[in-house]
């Protein structure tokens, strides 16, 4: 005679209860929040809170100070995940960003035009890019810059 038990288990769904949602862009950019959920975890830093929960897409940045002058910086080196690549200036600007490979082949290019002035860290995808060399070319339409760097893919 065989004996049999009934098994109960927790089911998850993918939808988030909240009493309050919000999403807005403005073409490049794009902010959503919920109010309401529960937060799992919060890591705190002298400058930096980040929080972990179902949705949490906002890093709050503080006394932190936007760097003087004109300029560009790329990181990490090497990379994995992200290319960062920091834009600051006092005076409006348009930029050309260039990304190619070590073989000279256009990966990814992108124009943006500051009318204020800036200072903004973009992120460039790096995880559908092949191991390798790459060349990362930022040109101010002025000439004021005009920047290579060499940045290596892992």
């Amino acid at each position: 005679m065989g004996s049999g038990s009934n098994l109960f288990s927790q089911v998850l769904s993918h939808q988030v209860l909240v009493c309050a949602a919000g999403v807005t862009g403005t073409g490049t950019l794009e902010y959503s929040q919920t109010i309401g959920e529960s937060a799992v975890e919060i890591f705190n830093t002298a400058d930096l809170v980040l929080t972990q929960g179902f949705q949490q897409p906002k890093m709050i940045l503080l006394n932190v100070i936007p760097p003087s002058g004109n300029g560009v910086n790329v990181y990490p080196n090497p990379v994995t995940d992200f290319i960062n690549v920091e834009l600051f200036g006092n005076v409006s600007r348009k930029f050309r960003i260039e990304i190619f490979n070590i073989s000279g082949t256009l990966v990814r290019t992108e124009k943006i035009t500051y009318s204020d002035p800036f200072w903004e860290i973009r992120q460039y995808p790096a995880d559908k890019l092949n191991k390798g060399l790459y060349i990362i070319r930022i040109v101010s339409e002025d000439g004021l810059i005009n920047r290579t760097f060499k940045i290596d893919k892992m």
